[in-house]
């Protein structure tokens, strides 16, 4: 059977706050497989220079994204979606914030479906959005799916960082993850991360609560390690999603295998 990989990123999420919200699918994932809770993003901890840290596992000097403003590589590097493309692989991507349009070329996902609603009260933009996710992943074949849930990261500059509100994003973002994974089943390889963490209504800082994210994987590839040990950085995500699905990372990718 072809591996699949499903990749959940929340928009904002410190790994402290998976201690203090009601967090039954990611717990699960903890115990049955590996994770970190110190792991490293890049700076500036900011949205879209993070996740093209974790697409293309360059940190934002070489890749060249320093705002959440697009501008094209100088020299161009093919992120991990391109990868899998060339390997005949079929990507999705789902995701409630336009800016993450250019995480590949175009032609190289199945399907990219991006929904304006983080204007909806908690929970319910990113519950949409996995609806929309489950109605397409149950009807086509797939290979790879990213799935962004940014409700978090718009409830952490609304009301603060580590407050009620926030936690309850945060549960809310878990019950999406486990609404995906109910209909998939149990062959389905997972990954959970964030771009950045947060502080205050703020981020895009050097402090620990702003560069500090989880990672965390669980799946029928996913050895059963627990705490990883080292250092972990998101652009690791990447290579240890390529070796799994079976892909090359191309020798410009700057991260490594967790496992």
């Amino acid at each position: 059977m072809a591996k699949k990989v499903v990749l959940f990123l929340v928009d904002g999420m410190r790994p402290d706050a998976l201690a203090m919200a009601d967090t039954p699918v990611m717990d699960r994932m903890r115990a049955r497989g590996c994770y970190s809770l110190e792991a490293q993003t890049v700076m500036p901890s900011v949205t879209l220079p993070c996740h093209f840290s974790l697409f293309f596992s360059l940190p934002p000097l070489r890749h060249g994204i320093l705002t959440n403003t697009f501008t094209p590589m100088a020299r161009p590097v093919p992120g991990l979606i391109d990868v899998l493309h060339k390997d005949d692989l079929i990507a999705a991507s789902f995701t409630n914030w336009e800016q993450l349009r250019d995480l590949s070329s175009p032609g190289a996902l199945a399907v990219s479906l991006m929904m304006s609603n983080l204007h909806q009260p908690v929970g319910d933009a990113d519950l949409e959005l996995t609806r929309a996710a489950i109605q397409w992943l149950t009807s086509h074949a797939w290979d790879f799916c990213f799935i962004y849930l940014g409700q978090t990261d718009e409830v952490g500059h609304a009301s603060g960082w580590m407050g009620a509100d926030y936690l309850a994003s945060v549960t809310a973002a878990d019950r999406c993850m486990g609404m995906v994974l109910d209909v998939l089943g149990a062959d389905v390889n997972v990954f959970v991360t964030a771009d950045h963490g947060g502080h205050d209504r703020m981020h895009g800082t050097p402090e620990a609560e702003d560069m500090t994210i989880p990672v965390l994987a669980a799946g029928p590839e996913v050895p059963a390690l627990g705490a990883l040990a080292g250092e972990v950085s998101i652009m690791d995500i990447a290579p240890t999603i390529a070796k799994l699905m079976g892909s090359k990372a191309p020798r410009q990718w700057s991260g490594s295998p967790l496992f």
